[in-house]
């Protein structure tokens, strides 16, 4: 039977004893975790064939997040945002990549449903190209707007604002298609 609150315990104390310098029980923590993240993974997505991967990069964000994590406060929670968003991130980077390259090999067929064409990529011809750029970056490559605007060189308001606008020309476009059917 696993001791939530005993693990909480240890956690806590070895992620203080880290703050103060103490490597021995950092490694040891870090150990812990993987072990802990791996299970995580497991349960919630199955057996991802990147899910080591996930696991270390799930353990490097913890590394480079340390110094934000009080210890007078609960690590379980401090622990499972990061892991839960580094996840996150990595499965919509996999998602992202399988899905690009889905998108270019469908270019080439015609596809008579709107939808279906916007789903094959045809849809950003029609929008003009900052338009364009803002989708593929955020909604197909999974770009967060503010990654998306600095790529861009631009703001991230305007970031926002352009995939807003890119979201309404593209919802004309599906409708006028339709109604030339």
């Amino acid at each position: 039977m696993i001791d939530v609150d005993a693990d909480e315990r240890r956690w806590s104390q070895f992620m203080a004893a880290a703050h103060r310098g103490d490597s021995r029980l950092y490694e040891r923590l870090l150990g812990e975790l993987a072990s802990v993240i791996a299970a995580y993974v497991r349960s919630r997505f199955g057996a991802l064939f990147y899910a080591e991967d996930c696991v270390q990069e799930c353990l490097i964000a913890i590394h480079n997040a340390r110094h934000t994590y009080d210890p007078k406060r609960p690590f379980r929670p401090w622990l499972f945002a990061i892991v839960r968003n580094r996840t996150v991130d990595l499965l919509r980077r996999s998602y992202a990549s399988d899905r690009v390259r889905e998108i270019a090999g469908d270019l080439h067929r015609v596809a008579p449903d709107p939808r279906a064409e916007l789903e094959a990529g045809e849809i950003f011809v029609g929008l003009k190209p900052e338009f364009s750029r803002a989708l593929i970056l955020t909604k197909i490559l999974g770009c967060s707007i503010n990654e998306a605007a600095q790529r861009s060189g631009i703001s991230a308001t305007a970031m926002k604002s352009r995939v807003s606008r890119a979201i309404r020309a593209a919802e004309l476009l599906i409708h006028a298609e339709r109604s030339n059917e």
